[in-house]
């Protein structure tokens, strides 16, 4: 074989070489990517079905205190309503009695002023006492109403509105 042919033989396996190495160089660039690529979805995958969980776990948090919140609010007016009802049958009670009284006779002897304008004087103070009582067993029904409306309220901010805040962390601590 001549020089120059050797000399072409070993340079064209020299170019062959380079180009060969320049193809498995690119191949195991591909593979690295592929594998990275990978590792990326599966973080991605595990970052995602767990705030997937924690998604769930707040919405369930969330739904168990609204439900103990409106049963909470059941029982708050219902023992509104049966004081309520007892305020409205001791009122009828003193209702009773103040027209128990109104409808009696005259113990007094009749030509007494003094006496008669007692008499009206207890009268007007039996109405009058008998009229704020009713006023009061209003107002404390309506005050009663707000309280329960605004300790509902507060149960509900606190335990629904700010639940899962506890889990946002796990979260954050994924990322």
């Amino acid at each position: 074989m001549k020089p120059t042919a050797r000399y072409l033989l070993v340079g064209l396996l020299v170019a062959a070489a380079y180009w060969g190495f320049g193809l498995y160089q690119d191949h195991l660039i591909a593979q690295g990517d592929a594998q990275g690529a990978d590792r990326v979805q599966k973080a991605w995958n595990d970052q995602e079905r767990l705030r997937s969980q924690v998604t769930a776990a707040g919405n369930t948090l969330r739904q168990r205190n609204a439900e103990k919140v409106a049963h909470d609010h059941t029982q708050r007016a219902a023992a509104s309503q049966a004081a309520a009802d007892s305020a409205a049958a001791s009122l009828r009670s003193l209702r009773a009695e103040l027209a128990r009284l109104k409808s009696r006779t005259n113990p007094y002897p009749a030509g007494d002023a003094g006496l008669a304008a007692c008499a009206g004087e207890a009268a007007t103070a039996r109405e009058l006492f008998g009229e704020s009582a009713e006023a009061y067993v209003d107002l404390a029904a309506e005050a009663d109403q707000l309280r329960d409306q605004v300790a509902g309220l507060q149960q509900f901010a606190a335990s629904v509105c700010h639940a899962g805040r506890a889990l946002q962390p796990a979260v954050g601590a994924a990322d």
